[in-house]
């Protein structure tokens, strides 16, 4: 009786499992693909603006040296920001970190849409670097995470 009850046991376990890998591998794809998108989203920002500098050069009454500020405002607000980044990783959920990144990059997204001078435009360029030095490396930390043997 116990043998019997212990083999319905074991293929019952047997019948779960492929279900659950099934279920993580969706899961782990859903978050590759995800994560992936985000990246090709950040390369896109970073590549939008010299195509178009001619055109908000004009809006903004800036030259192509203060065009180039807006690309360096956030680098070195990611390079201050970076060790805030580094703890936020270490200590809590990669998730919640990529969530909480998201937020500044799509004010920032927002804010250049209704920025009329220059200095709002740098002040939400800035903001952008807030949210790319938490996003990308908790990305990169979750895709390592992942796919570790």
């Amino acid at each position: 009786m116990e043998d019997h009850a212990a083999t319905e046991n074991q293929s019952n376990n047997a019948k779960q499992k492929p279900d659950t890998m099934k279920m993580k591998m969706k899961s782990e794809t859903l978050t590759l693909v995800l994560i992936n998108l985000a990246g090709i989203m950040e390369r896109a920002d970073e590549s939008l603006l010299p195509g178009v500098y001619k055109e908000v050069g004009a809006a903004l009454h800036s030259d192509p040296t203060g065009l180039g500020s807006l690309t360096l405002f956030p680098s070195i607000v990611q390079s201050l920001c970076y060790p805030l980044a580094t703890y936020l990783v270490v200590r809590h959920n990669c998730a919640h970190v990529i969530s909480l990144g998201a937020f500044p990059w799509d004010l920032e997204t927002f804010l250049v849409g209704i920025s009329s001078t220059f200095f709002e435009v740098a002040v939400s360029c800035s903001l952008n670097g807030i949210g790319l030095v938490t996003v990308i490396p908790t990305i990169q930390s979750l895709v390592a995470d992942s796919i570790a043997v």
